[in-house]
């Protein structure tokens, strides 16, 4: 048996209280989902001003987190909390998996599939939303999609050969794509099959993008190959929130990835495939 160990938490991305501690609980869980280990106890770590915001506002928080906790039938063993006028709320998670059988964000093989299962451009939207430019019926999607647990994904991933695996967050899908071929593979994305919320392109068009949309561009940008500059393009450095598994599939195993997916209703993606050369790029084209 081998420990894992993950920490995160941010500020809040939406209004409502206890959706947002959902949305932190599952987006803290997911370290753990994506090494294929499963999450067994979890510390609140709370950042909270009561006389500036209220004790029922904290209460929500910590009661979206805790039933998403549940949910993934982890043990809530305590926390610690300061008092900021930045409301911050996240966990730390323990988790346990075979040593054999831990999954890293590099090893991916030439050949391989490459698989999504949350749509991208939560980052566009949640900036959306701190503009007024998003309808309710548009957030509610949103916050159910953040708040989704990886726990059926990782799963699924556990019942076929996967090479590499790791959660699409802050660095968006450009960032965490470099992280697992490094300087030793290169990977090919089919721009017109990545998943995303259609009200992105509106947003990206009105120029409500994230700053970290354009820092994560100026930093990964020579990574990317492709003729493409347009909204697919933007997307991949789009920083998401709680976002999806990315996975390497072995071929082989795709149909029975499939197969095991549709037997607990996940849904998925596949967005490219890992090749050999060039090493170290990601290609931004249908066809090499």
């Amino acid at each position: 048996m081998a420990i894992v160990q993950t920490i995160d938490f941010f500020t809040p991305i939406v209004n409502d209280p206890y959706s947002f501690g959902q949305i932190a609980a599952a987006n803290a869980l997911s370290d753990i989902y994506a090494m294929g280990a499963t999450p067994k106890t979890a510390l609140n770590m709370v950042c909270f001003s009561p006389k500036k915001f209220g004790l029922e506002v904290l209460r929500d928080i910590i009661r979206g987190g805790v039933d998403k906790i549940k949910e993934a039938g982890v043990s809530l063993l305590g926390g610690h909390s300061v008092e900021d006028e930045e409301i911050k709320y996240g966990l730390a998670i323990t988790g346990i998996v075979h040593p054999d059988r831990v999954i890293l964000n590099e090893g991916a093989r030439s050949e391989d599939v490459l698989i999504l299962t949350k749509p991208l451009g939560t980052g566009i939207l949640n900036t959306g939303i701190k503009g007024n430019m998003i309808g309710k019926d548009t957030i509610q999607r949103l916050i159910y999609v953040m708040a989704y647990l990886n726990k059926k994904a990782s799963e699924v991933m556990l019942s076929v050969r996967t090479h590499a695996a790791t959660d699409v967050t802050g660095f968006g899908l450009a960032g965490h794509l470099k992280e697992m071929i490094r300087e030793n593979i290169g990977v090919q994305l089919f721009p017109h099959k990545l998943p995303y919320f259609k009200e992105a392109t509106e947003m990206a068009r009105s120029g409500f993008v994230p700053g970290g949309l354009y820092r994560n561009r100026d930093f990964y940008r020579g990574n990317v190959v492709t003729h493409e500059q347009g909204f697919f393009y933007d997307i991949i450095f789009d920083p998401q929130t709680s976002g999806g598994l990315l996975m390497a599939i072995d071929p082989e195993d795709i149909r029975l990835f499939e197969k095991k997916a549709a037997e607990v209703n996940l849904e998925f993606w596949v967005i490219g495939k890992f090749i050999d050369e060039p090493k170290g790029k990601i290609l931004l084209r249908d066809k090499i």
